[in-house]
């Protein structure tokens, strides 16, 4: 058994292993965009703060509807700093539609962050690997097996590797970079993999979540204990929710409502214009929050009333893994410690598929050697008696 795991995991590293080191080097790279795109864009996420107070909810849609005629709003990521900017998402179709940061004491478009369409364009090959179709073609496809295989060599490295007998543990965990060729590779493979384990099964057991429907239904209801809420079925020609008639309810009693009860204390609020009389849900993010899926939920009725809340540290801890898997995916959900650990771990992915393949070639090269080194002794004894004399 121990010999067919070890052909498997090598199988493994030299197939998925090459879209894994693609997957970890780009989700690396994703790790840092906020950071990046704000280093860069100074000018666009930061707003100079004054006095003046900022535009409300419908006085900020309004602005932007009259500014960019043929589009509409439909999301608004207010930031409670009087510093920063608000981030909206217009559309002008069935689509999507497109984001960028505005003014939020005149409504002005100051456009998207530099760099974010670079990060897109990250973020397609780390997840779809640039192939056509994107999250419908084969491209999800092959990241979703890639993890999968991701979680059999963590556990079956650990399982070929596992000390037999007593051994001093130091050495197990400590790599030797005094040693050379096929000895270093083994060594940074073995050792560094030791380190990293439980950061890839994470990794890999939250990427599913995008993969596979049935991991994502199954995960739900493991760790929430209700089957998840039905999705409408997408069709081609509108990839978003299907469009509701009337006119829109106003957002300013609801968000009014809102940060009275909050005290006006928040890091973000998200939410998105709904039909008169539909209920209006606010999604925010405290200022002390763990991270940045660390959501409270509130709904309002049209008049501003409260129809229900649900607070993330009210939570269980089931509820809140399965409302932040994002966070979990990326480490965040562990403090700035485990962001940053994840985002290295990300990294050094190609470390495994590179070392790894040292170690397949230069063990079939030492096949050879040993193959050719067996024949010469028995042509040596095929010699006649005075011969050998």
């Amino acid at each position: 058994m121990r010999s067919a795991l070890f052909q498997l995991h090598w199988f493994l590293g030299l197939t998925a292993g090459l879209v894994l080191m693609v997957v970890g080097a780009t989700g690396g790279l994703l790790g840092l965009e906020d950071e990046v795109t704000g280093l860069l864009s100074p000018d666009i996420v930061a707003v100079q703060a004054r006095e003046a107070p900022r535009l409300t909810p419908d006085a900020l849609v309004a602005q932007l509807t009259n500014g960019t005629p043929g589009r509409r709003v439909t999301l608004l990521v207010l930031n409670g700093a009087p510093d920063r900017a608000a981030r909206v998402r217009l559309a002008d179709g069935p689509g999507r539609g497109v984001e960028t940061y505005v003014d939020p004491y005149d409504g002005r478009v100051l456009g998207p962050a530099r760099g974010e369409a670079f990060f897109d364009d990250v973020r397609r090959l780390h997840r779809w690997l640039l192939l056509p179709g994107n999250g419908d073609g084969w491209g999800r496809t092959i990241t979703g097996a890639s993890a999968l295989a991701l979680v059999y060599l963590a556990l079956s490295g650990l399982y070929l590797r596992w000390p037999r007998g007593r051994r001093d543990w130091r050495i197990w965990l400590k790599p030797a970079l005094n040693r050379r060729g096929r000895a270093l590779y083994w060594s940074l493979h073995a050792v560094v993999g030791t380190w990293v384990l439980v950061l890839y099964l994470v990794m890999a057991l939250s990427g599913l979540w995008w993969s596979y429907g049935w991991y994502r239904d199954g995960a739900t209801l493991l760790l929430t204990g209700r089957a998840p809420a039905a999705v409408p079925a997408r069709t081609a020609g509108n990839r978003d929710m299907p469009k509701r008639e009337g006119a829109p309810a106003a957002l300013d009693p609801a968000f009014a409502a809102f940060t009275a009860a909050t005290g006006g204390r928040y890091a973000t609020a998200t939410l998105a214009p709904a039909r008169a009389g539909e209920t209006l849900r606010i999604r925010s993010v405290a200022p002390d929050a763990a991270h940045f899926q660390a959501r409270d939920e509130w709904r309002f009725h049209p008049d501003g009333t409260l129809d229900s809340r649900d607070l993330y540290a009210e939570r269980a801890l089931g509820p809140r893994l399965a409302g932040s898997m994002l966070a979990l995916h990326e480490g965040r959900f562990f403090g700035p410690v485990g962001w940053i650990a994840f985002m290295l771990a990300a990294l050094a992915l190609p470390l495994f598929g590179v070392t790894g393949l040292l170690l397949y070639l230069g063990r079939r090269r030492s096949r050879r050697r040993h193959a050719a080194a067996a024949v010469r002794p028995a042509r040596s004894t095929d010699m006649r008696p005075e011969q050998a004399a």
